[in-house]
This record gives structure tokens, C-alpha cells and sequence, in this order.
């Protein structure tokens, strides 16, 4: 149990460390981009939540796996597949916004594509964890050397939560509070915003598709 303990809290350590550095500035082009063409604070709040609960089940996922087989899982996890299952979320989530900056987001065929692209965040924030990396990588090798499907979860959970903490504070809550006044200058400026973002997010996927840009 004490091993255990340690082990839980040196991965929220990682986690907040990796998620407050590298994690944060990869998070920049997405989850930024999405949150700051939100209209209203509890909007914006809810993107980043999605987002980083996307991102915590992925880890929490992998870490299950790796305890659950006793290999550490990220060996088979291919970087390229993982970026293009992410950049193709990416320019889903680009796309939408340019398409929402056309129609009216009233009714019920607004609010279907203003579902749709909440689910293209989760997903986005999902495929974003299981890119491989070598603070996640440590995570599965002490998930796989527990031989058990509980501790790795847990391992792999408390890794999660350290990671998703800095950008769910920052870009959700922090650039929340910054962004507010600029959206409420901006409000007539709406669909125009909506499409920069989606602009940059499409750009930003067709990178990582490509192998150009690495998040």
C-alpha cells in the first residue's frame, strides 16, 4: 500500500509538472483556439472541461491496459496513427466552427451542430493523451510492473488529473476571465472569430496529419 501511495503521488507530480510545461504549450493551438470563440463564461468553462476530461480518460485508460497486461502500452501505441486520429479531430472541430459562423446557433439544428462539436473536443482531447510521450511512457512502466488492472488505473489516473490540472486552470478558467472583455467587444464579431479559430485549428490539424506540427 505505501508502494502504491508513493507511486500515485510521484505520477500527479509528473503529471503537474508535464502538464504545466510541454502538455500546456500543445494545448495552446487547441484548446485555447476553441475556448476563446466561445460566447459566455460558462461556455468556455465547459469546452476546457470536456476537453481535459478527454485527455484524464485516455490516460486513466492506458494505464488500466498497461497494469491490466503487464506491458507497458505506449510501446504500441504509433505516433503517426495517433496524430492522424488527432488531426482529423482537429479539422472536424475547424470546420464546425466555420460552419457555425454561417448558420444561426437558434433552433434545433443549431444547437445539433453546437453538440457535435463538443463531442469533436472530447474527442480531440482524447486522442491528444494517447500520443506517446516519455513522462506517460514512465507512467506505464510502473502501471505494468503493478501486474494490476486497479493500480493502473489508479497510476494512470493520478498522472491524468496532475496533466489536465494546469490547462483546466490556465486556458479554461484563466484565459476565461482575460477573454471576457474582448468577447463582449467582440460580440458582433462573432461569426468572423468563429472562423479565424476554425482557420487556425484546420491549419493546426493538417499539420499534425502531415507530421509537421507535433503536440
Amino acid at each position: 500500500m505505501e508502494m502504491l501511495f508513493g507511486g500515485l503521488t510521484a505520477s500527479l507530480m509528473l503529471g503537474l509538472s508535464f502538464g504545466a510545461s510541454a502538455c500546456l504549450i500543445s494545448c495552446m493551438p487547441t484548446l485555447g483556439v476553441a475556448a476563446m470563440t466561445q460566447q459566455g463564461s460558462s461556455s468556455s468553462i465547459g469546452l476546457a472541461w470536456r476537453f481535459n476530461s478527454g485527455r484524464w480518460l485516455g490516460y486513466s485508460l492506458l494505464g488500466l491496459i498497461s497494469g491490466g497486461v503487464g506491458v507497458k502500452i505506449t510501446d504500441g501505441l504509433n505516433s503517426q496513427h495517433a496524430g492522424w486520429v488527432l488531426g482529423g479531430l482537429l479539422m472536424l472541430a475547424g470546420l464546425l466552427l466555420w460552419r457555425r459562423s454561417k448558420i444561426s446557433a437558434c433552433g434545433k439544428h443549431g444547437k445539433k451542430q453546437d453538440d457535435v462539436f463538443r463531442g469533436s473536443i472530447f474527442g480531440m482531447g482524447l486522442g491528444m493523451s494517447l500520443t506517446p510521450c516519455i513522462p506517460l511512457a514512465g507512467v506505464c512502466v510502473a502501471a505494468a510492473a503493478s501486474g494490476s488492472m486497479w493500480a493502473g488505473w489508479l497510476l494512470g489516473a493520478a498522472f491524468g488529473l496532475g496533466a489536465v490540472l494546469p490547462a483546466q486552470l490556465l486556458l479554461g478558467y484563466g484565459l476565461n476571465s482575460a477573454g471576457a472583455q474582448f468577447r463582449a467587444q467582440l460580440t458582433r464579431k462573432a461569426p468572423q472569430i468563429s472562423r479565424l479559430g476554425g482557420t487556425i485549428l484546420l491549419i493546426t490539424g493538417a499539420g499534425v496529419m502531415s507530421g509537421l506540427i507535433r503536440l
